[in-house]
């Protein structure tokens, strides 16, 4: 077992305690070639830059690093359905990631503790159940295994944003 990440803090806590860490990020890591299973956890919905379409390929970079390795990846990961179709993920996404929307929403986060994020002007891209499953197979890997997480509580405010299901799912994929 080793661990990547990008918290020189928490690398450091690791070591202390005789775990290998690397001060690495999801886009710059370098396998070992010794790798069973690599682990994301809740990290791709941080993976966010200026816009959707370029969002959508740093999520899909990251898992891509994996593809030639003859590893499994285990994927855990937040799930935001929606009411309609894949609107709810989008949304929060366009408000965290504008520095406008951002403002309205810190300002109404005031009134309305479930709306508070610490993602308002940096971005966070959650994404449906079956949304992350296709970014899966755009990466070039199959879900060969998946546990639904239990259902959160959603707040009014939340239901406001067409949000009908909240939980965290893992998924299990292994390369084409």
């Amino acid at each position: 077992m080793r661990v990547i990440d990008t918290d020189p803090v928490s690398v450091e806590k690791c070591r202390l305690n005789d775990v290998p860490a690397f001060l690495e990020s999801a886009f710059e890591v370098h396998p070992r070639g010794d790798e069973g299973v690599v682990c994301f956890n809740l990290i791709l919905h941080h993976l966010v830059s200026d816009s959707e379409e370029h969002t959508s390929q740093l999520q899909k970079k990251a898992l891509e690093l994996w593809k030639d390795q003859k590893t499994k990846l285990f994927v855990n990961e937040y799930i935001y359905d929606s009411y309609l179709m894949h609107l709810s993920g989008w949304l929060i996404y366009q408000i965290t990631n504008s520095r406008f929307l951002s403002a309205i929403g810190l300002f109404v986060s005031r009134f309305a503790s479930s709306l508070r994020a610490n993602t308002f002007g940096v971005g966070v891209r959650f994404r449906s159940h079956e949304e992350w499953k296709k970014k899966f197979r755009e990466a070039g890997f199959i879900v060969t295994g998946t546990v639904l997480g239990p259902e959160e509580r959603i707040s009014l405010p939340l239901r406001l944003l067409l949000i009908k299901s909240i939980r965290k799912d893992s998924f299990l994929l292994e390369g084409v």
